[in-house]
């Protein structure tokens, strides 16, 4: 059997360290750079009409004869074009997403996104060691700044993830539930579980000008504001009757609060539950060693640059956290994505 790609190893040797790992890793960033420099230029909008050569999309742009054929080559392993002989074509993903006037395009929101976030990451060895955040966005007013083109991408990124658990939960619930999705951003979660289940009636948690600026506008679109309301503040001082709600939201969220307010954000929401309600979290989680997955480990470092008290947490600890809330039962569902949700019951 040949040894694998890169390796040096040879027969009867002893496979040496593969050094090409580390050029990969140190050449990681060039696949966003590719796909936010494809975004900024508008190589994708031209190809919603059919697949074109390079010297087409050359002609159409403007673009060098020379640099815009490599683009559009190192877009296709990455799965954002296909090649046909000298044709090129969006695939599913780019056409869905990445096509300006798209009703789901989150080509600006990824590249406004990106921006923001490069400036803490930029910051991480001053973070590492001082244990502060570059910029502390869980904060209102740098929250509000932050967070609404980061929500616009999520809003899309979700909204699978939002139906699946939105039907798992649905027979679980309590009937005719009210359902508060804490910390909402554009309300995917509490939109999809409306949509799913038609006697709830929703309340959105978050500051006041994501609130007006995103949510409503989302939740208008979905026909909903019939069965929304807003509740504007932070979720630790919203005034809301105790035992209220039949289900709880919080939709990643608890990353950017840290053990403490975790914590303190699981017993507010065991006292606005009723008798037999459910916290749902959405969240990134490590395994149990914190060996893996590698997004919900590179994203505690993440929550680093960007929050004071953030991390992300195993599934033990979210136990443990919410057995002293007063939760009893405590079980996770596949949502098809990187992490499972997990859903506690108030006995």
């Amino acid at each position: 059997m040949s040894a694998p790609a890169g390796s040096t190893a040879t027969t009867g040797e002893r496979p040496a360290t593969d050094a090409a790992a580390l050029m990969q890793i140190q050449f990681s960033f060039a696949a966003s750079r590719i796909l936010l420099t494809a975004l900024e230029l508008g190589v994708f909008s031209p190809l919603a009409s059919g697949a074109k050569t390079a010297a087409e999309l050359v002609d159409a742009t403007g673009y060098s004869a020379r640099g815009l054929p490599m683009l559009l080559d190192a877009l296709v392993p990455l799965g954002l074009l296909s090649k046909e002989g000298e044709r090129y074509a969006l695939t599913p993903l780019s056409e869905s997403y990445l096509v300006k006037g798209k009703p789901a395009y989150i080509g600006a929101a990824l590249v406004q996104a990106h921006t923001q976030l490069l400036k803490s990451w930029e910051q991480l060895g001053d973070s590492i060691r001082t244990g502060k955040p570059y910029a502390a966005v869980e904060e209102r007013k740098a929250a509000e700044e932050f967070f609404p083109a980061l929500v616009r991408w999520l809003h899309v990124s979700n909204a699978e993830p939002a139906l699946k658990l939105a039907e798992a939960l649905r027979p679980r619930t309590l009937k005719n539930p009210v359902v508060l999705d804490v910390a909402c951003g554009s309300g995917i979660w509490g939109i999809r579980f409306a949509q799913t289940e038609p006697t709830a009636q929703i309340i959105g948690n978050d500051y006041p000008k994501v609130l007006e600026t995103v949510t409503r506008g989302y939740v208008e679109q979905e026909g909903l504001l019939g069965r929304y309301r807003f509740a504007p503040g932070d979720i630790k001082q919203v005034q809301l009757p105790a035992e209220s709600c039949g289900l709880i939201l919080l939709g990643n969220i608890v990353h950017s609060e840290g053990e403490a307010g975790s914590r303190t954000i699981f017993r507010k929401c065991f006292e606005l539950l009723k008798p037999g309600g459910l916290l749902a979290i959405i969240d990134m989680i490590p395994n149990d060693e914190r060996t893996g997955p590698p997004f919900a480990l590179i994203f505690a470092l993440n929550m680093l640059v960007n929050t004071a008290t953030g991390s992300t947490y195993t599934l033990p600890e979210y136990r443990n956290w919410l057995g002293e809330a007063g939760f009893g039962e405590v079980t996770t569902i596949d949502i098809g994505s990187h992490s499972p949700a997990i859903v506690a019951r108030k006995s």
